[in-house]
C-alpha cells in the first residue's frame, strides 16, 4: 500500500495556515522598500525567508490536496486538478499584473513623472508593448515583486508526475529532484527573463523544496524519530538558527560584527536565493523542525483571537497575496511622493496588514456562505 494510501483523515493543521499567513503579510512588509518595519520579518533574522515558508507549505499542502485522489481516481484525474489549479494562479497572476499597471499609469500621469513605472519595472513594457504582452502571458516578463506566483505555477504543471514517482518510488522521486537542483545550480540552468535575465526563482532549483514539503506530508515516519533523535536535533537546529543569524548580521552590520574567517567566507558566499542555495534550505529546515516541536497541533494560540485572522489569511492564500502585492505598490508610492516619516511607515505597515487580515475575513465568510447555500441547495 502507497503512502498515500494510508494517510488517515485528520483535522486541519492550522499550524501551515498560520506560518503561510505569516509568510503573507512578512512579503507584503518586505516588498515595501526603506519600510523600517520590515524588521520584524524573519528576512532579517536569517539566510531563510517567508519564500520558504510559502514555498514548503505549498508543496505540504498540494500532497494534502492531491495525494489521495492520485491513489483513488488515477494521474489523469489527479494531474487535471493540479492544472486546473496552476491555470487559476496564472489567471490571478495575469489579473493583478494588470490591475498594477493601470495603478502604475494612473499614478504616472497624476504626478508627471516616470518613477513608478521604474521602480516596478513596468517602463520596459512601453518600450515594446507587444512584445513585452507576449512575454507577460508567457510569464517571462513580469513586473517587481511578482515572481513567486509564476515559480508556483511552473511547479503545480510539473507536481503530477513529481507525485506520482513520491507515491510509487519516494527515495528514487526525491533522488532525481535533488539532483535536478544540484545541476540548476551548478550548471545556471534557469529559464531566461524578458527582456534580460534568467528568473529570480529558478523553478529548477525551487522544486527541491516544494518536493520536501510533499514526501515529509506523505512520508512522515521515514523521517528522524523525535523522541530518539530530539536531544541531538534541538541543539543542532538551534545552533545553526544561531549561525544562519550571525551570517545575516555579518551583511547587515559589518562593522559591528567580526568577519567570517576568508577561508569559510570563501566556501559559502554567495547565499544564492535564485538558485536556493543548502545553507537556506538547511536554515529553513531548522526552523520548521523546531516549530513543529515547540508549537503543537492543538496550541490554543492557533484558534486565539490574535492569531486565528492569520490563519484566515493563510487559508485564502492566492487574493490575499495579490492583495498585498497592490497594497505593496501603494505603501511605495505614498512613501515616495508625500512622506516617508517612521509614522508614515508604521501606518501604512499596520493598515496594510489590517486590510489584508480583514480581506481575507471577508473571503471566508463569502466562501462559507457559498458552501452553506449549496449544501441547502443539495438537500
Amino acid at each position: 500500500m502507497s503512502a498515500a494510501e494510508k494517510q488517515q483523515p485528520t483535522r486541519r493543521d492550522y499550524r501551515l495556515d498560520f506560518f503561510r499567513g505569516l509568510a503573507l503579510l512578512f512579503i507584503f512588509l518586505n516588498h515595501i522598500p526603506g519600510n523600517s518595519f520590515s524588521w520584524i520579518t524573519n528576512k532579517h533574522f536569517g539566510i531563510s525567508d517567508a519564500t520558504e515558508i510559502f514555498i514548503f507549505v505549498s508543496g505540504y499542502a498540494a500532497a494534502i490536496v492531491y495525494g489521495k485522489l492520485l491513489v483513488t481516481k488515477g494521474l489523469r484525474s489527479s494531474a487535471a486538478r493540479m492544472v486546473r489549479r496552476a491555470g487559476t494562479i496564472y489567471v490571478a497572476h495575469i489579473a493583478t499584473f494588470l490591475i498594477l499597471m493601470t495603478l502604475t499609469l494612473w499614478v504616472s500621469d497624476l504626478y508627471g513623472g516616470i518613477d513608478a513605472l521604474v521602480n516596478t519595472n513596468l517602463l520596459t513594457f512601453l518600450v515594446d508593448p507587444p512584445m513585452a504582452l507576449v512575454e507577460t502571458l508567457l510569464l517571462g516578463y513580469r513586473p517587481m515583486n511578482m515572481d513567486v506566483l509564476p515559480l508556483y505555477v511552473v511547479l503545480l504543471l510539473f507536481f503530477p508526475l513529481g507525485l506520482w514517482g513520491l507515491v510509487h518510488h519516494p527515495l528514487k522521486t526525491m533522488a532525481v529532484s535533488a539532483a535536478i537542483w544540484l545541476a540548476a545550480g551548478q550548471f545556471d540552468i534557469n529559464f531566461m527573463r524578458y527582456p534580460a535575465g534568467v528568473w529570480y526563482f529558478n523553478p529548477f532549483a525551487w522544486q527541491f523544496l516544494f518536493m520536501i514539503g510533499a514526501f515529509i506530508r506523505l512520508y512522515p515516519k521515514n523521517l528522524p524519530r523525535p523522541e530518539v533523535y530530539d536531544r541531538v536535533l534541538q541543539p543542532a537546529a538551534l545552533a545553526f538558527l544561531v549561525f544562519g543569524f550571525y551570517l545575516i548580521a555579518v551583511y547587515q552590520w559589518p562593522e559591528m560584527v567580526p568577519a567570517l574567517p576568508p577561508v569559510l567566507d570563501g566556501l559559502i558566499n554567495p547565499i544564492s536565493k535564485t538558485d536556493l542555495d543548502i545553507l537556506r534550505i538547511l536554515h529553513f529546515l531548522a526552523a520548521a523542525y523546531l516549530a513543529s516541536r515547540w508549537i503543537s497541533i492543538d496550541a490554543p494560540f492557533l484558534t486565539g483571537r490574535l492569531a486565528w485572522p492569520v490563519v484566515v489569511a493563510g487559508q485564502q492564500s492566492l487574493p490575499i497575496f495579490c492583495f498585498g502585492i497592490l497594497l505593496s505598490f501603494s505603501g511605495r508610492w505614498i512613501m515616495r511622493v508625500y512622506d516617508d516619516s517612521l509614522a508614515t511607515q508604521f501606518i501604512i505597515s499596520l493598515g496594510g496588514i489590517a486590510f489584508m487580515l480583514i480581506f481575507a475575513d471577508m473571503l471566508s465568510r463569502y466562501y462559507a456562505f457559498r458552501r452553506s447555500k449549496a449544501k441547502t441547495a443539495a438537500a
